[in-house]
């Protein structure tokens, strides 16, 4: 009778995450306390739960007494399950196609919306089908022409996502996608994410390299009789490259999104590797099939910035439930709480006490390499004074296996319960490309770094600047590098002043590729305009090769006029006089 009343609360109760379950389950068992709001709205049912739940055996209801005065039988439910029983063995369609064809009658149906409709007037809940302002449309254009700006400044083409598909099951990392049924029978699912059928193309298509980004709708169940939740994502990926200097241009695409709405120092960036989050539950001493719940768990913490108020204090919850909850011993959880203060925060710190403290294995050695020299790139680029290092952040994904980010929004409230809000996550996903890759293929499958903004969020808290948008070049600009050990900080230097000139522009990311290799990415990619840097020219000349591959014509080019010089370029790039 306990354990009956444990899963009728977990079935009369709805959880919003795994977490909430955890937490309020624990509650109820451990001090018998139930959610107030539960309470207020089902008294008769928290009455029941509290006699099934008692303490002492003797004043728990039997299951007769408990189905003769509280929980009548219901005997449609037998008649129910009959008819799913027919509907999965028999071999013709009629069955099914009759159940279907009464679940779609119109009469009932209406009988039903009009039942709906009554108690939504009841509780003054009467659903509206404006769901959004002028003011709300025109606020949620700038964002999404912002994202584009910045997405078509880093060369990427769109690639549109289909609202909803005829559900096969082939994508199981979807977690609780929204379904529908026709009136034919067929189960549809609406698009829970942007990247799984991107990464689908990319298989099927063996793109080896590419950059494309989308802005659509993604979709979120709600409970009861309400429809589907809606949010406005934007994601940008780059197939190819090498690692991590992809993670670099997707980070600072998020952060040019970001700082088109906020102030830089009110973002902040949290690193983590996969490899390291591996040492740190090694180094802590974590049994594998705990991880996961852990994970949860800390998932409270990592929400703060590392060091905040807010951080320590929702220690002492986490702490008794990884002693109460996941019976961890006292020396594990100390060990936990030594690698939040020791390894989080500051980048530069938490990087050489993570070398003198973890294993010095290839794989550890090697991750902390890739966030060092992630760092080093973020620096060119003006933005790791905004990241810091969380080793006790889990990835928002399980196919973010190596490097991964998420992105805050500082409140301007410190010690406020949302002290901070989750603007952007992101990472490498090699993972999944591998997994969906056949590998009968000629060739390997391509590495993998995507961001996923949650353009909902910027609405939500941006109090938005109403900015003229500059012209935009129409051509897009190569930077290449010629000797010079690859004059990588130089191109990346380069480009990051064209892009804040609003012309699109990108370079090879790799670190010291050939002339050759980086013509091949041109014509591989359309580009006909390139931009050639020398070490001479930089340090000694102030010259730089500008050449346009359609028209075959060349010019060098002092540095300090290169902006104002491939802006005529771009937007008339069949102007011979540009060229004279």
């Amino acid at each position: 009778m306990y354990s009956l009343g444990v899963i009728f609360f977990e079935l009369w109760h709805p959880f919003a995450t795994a977490m909430e379950r955890h937490i309020v389950l624990s509650e109820l068992k451990q001090k018998g306390l139930l959610p107030p709001p539960w309470v207020a709205k089902f008294p008769r049912e928290s009455a029941l739960l509290r006699r099934l739940m008692s303490p002492s055996p003797s004043d728990r209801p039997s299951a007769t007494e408990l189905l003769q005065r509280e929980l009548p039988p219901r005997m449609e439910d037998e008649w129910l399950n009959d008819i799913l029983r027919t509907i999965q063995t028999r071999e013709d369609t009629y069955v099914y196609d009759r159940v279907v064809s009464t679940i779609f009658d119109e009469e009932r149906l209406m009988k039903s919306h009009h039942q709906h409709a009554d108690n939504a007037k009841m509780t003054k809940n009467e659903p509206s089908y404006i769901q959004y302002t002028e003011l709300d449309l025109e606020m949620r254009d700038i964002v999404a022409e912002a994202c584009k700006e910045v997405f078509k400044q880093h060369c990427a083409k769109r690639m549109e996502i289909s609202p909803m598909r005829v559900f096969d099951g082939c994508y199981p990392l979807n977690r609780k996608p929204v379904k529908l049924l026709t009136q034919g029978g067929n189960m549809l699912e609406l698009c829970h994410e942007l990247r799984l059928p991107f990464v689908n193309w990319i298989v099927t298509n063996q793109k080896l390299s590419f950059k494309r980004y989308e802005i659509s709708w993604v979709y979120r169940r709600e409970i009861g009789h309400s429809a589907p939740s809606r949010f406005l994502q934007g994601d940008f990926d780059i197939i190819g490259g090498a690692s991590p200097l992809t993670e670099a241009e997707v980070i600072k695409v998020a952060m040019d999104v970001a700082t088109h709405f906020f102030h830089p120092n009110a973002v902040d960036i949290r690193l983590n590797h996969g490899r390291v989050l591996e040492s740190i539950w090694s180094w802590v001493g974590i049994a594998s099939e705990l991880r996961q719940n852990v994970a949860e768990l800390l998932s409270l913490i990592t929400s703060s910035c590392p060091q905040s108020t807010n951080r320590k204090s929702n220690w002492v919850f986490v702490r008794r439930q990884l002693l109460q909850g996941l019976n961890l011993s006292e020396a594990i959880v100390d060990r936990l709480q030594t690698a939040d203060l020791r390894f989080c925060g500051s980048a530069d710190q938490a990087l050489a006490r993570l070398r003198g403290a973890l294993s010095s294995d290839k794989f550890t050695s090697k991750a902390l390499e890739e966030l060092s020299v992630l760092l080093r790139c973020l620096r060119v680029w003006g933005i790791a004074q905004q990241v810091s290092i969380d080793v006790l952040m889990p990835p928002t994904e399980v196919y973010y296996r190596e490097l991964f980010f998420q992105m805050y929004l500082k409140e301007s409230n410190p010690g406020s319960v949302a002290e901070t809000i989750l603007l952007a996550v992101g990472g490498r996903y090699d993972h999944l490309i591998n997994q969906m890759w056949d590998h009968e293929y000629k060739s390997n499958p391509p590495g993998a770094v995507g961001v996923s903004l949650a353009l909902e969020k910027i609405l939500n808290h941006s109090s938005i600047d109403i900015r003229p948008f500059r012209a935009e070049s129409s051509a897009n600009v190569l930077v290449c590098s010629r000797g010079g050990g690859g004059l990588l900080q130089e191109r990346m230097a380069f480009v990051a002043e064209l892009w804040q000139a609003n012309i699109k522009a990108e370079f090879v990311l790799q670190p010291d590729p050939s002339l050759k290799e980086q013509y091949e990415y041109a014509s591989e990619h359309d580009i006909k305009c390139l931009v050639i840097i020398t070490e001479a020219g930089l340090s000694q000349t102030g010259l730089v090769k500008v050449r346009q591959l359609d028209l075959k014509r060349e010019k060098e080019v002092t540095r300090v006029d290169i902006v104002k010089f491939l802006m005529e370029a771009t937007t008339r790039p069949r102007d011979l006089t540009t060229w004279a």
